[in-house]
């Protein structure tokens, strides 16, 4: 296998879709993640294994890989909206339980 330029940046992107699909189904049981969280890690890292795979496989197929690979971006896109979101929310909280403040 050749290394190019392509083929380590689809590895680096499918092995942090597999590290997110892996986080979240061991953390899934320990009960410290929320639900909103695990769903993120699990659609971002579906996303990005998506577009690794489309990148691989299906890059000289046309409009059927650009399409895998959008569907991909989407997930990926939408999974990380999600953990950002929950991040916000957690330090809007932190925020307002150190200062006591219940009106914040």
């Amino acid at each position: 296998m050749e290394l190019d330029r392509d083929t380590v940046a689809t590895a680096i992107v499918g092995t942090g879709g597999a590290w997110m699909l892996g986080a979240a189904m061991l953390h899934s049981r320990s009960g410290h993640w929320n639900a909103n969280q695990l769903k993120g890690l699990v659609l971002a890292g579906s996303g990005f294994l998506m577009t690794a795979a489309a990148a691989h496989y299906l890059q000289g197929e046309g409009v059927r890989g650009i399409a895998v690979s959008l569907l991909g971006t989407g997930l990926a896109m939408r999974g990380m909206l999600l953990l950002v979101r929950e991040r916000l929310a957690s330090r809007n909280a932190e925020r307002k339980r150190r200062s006591g403040s219940p009106h914040d």
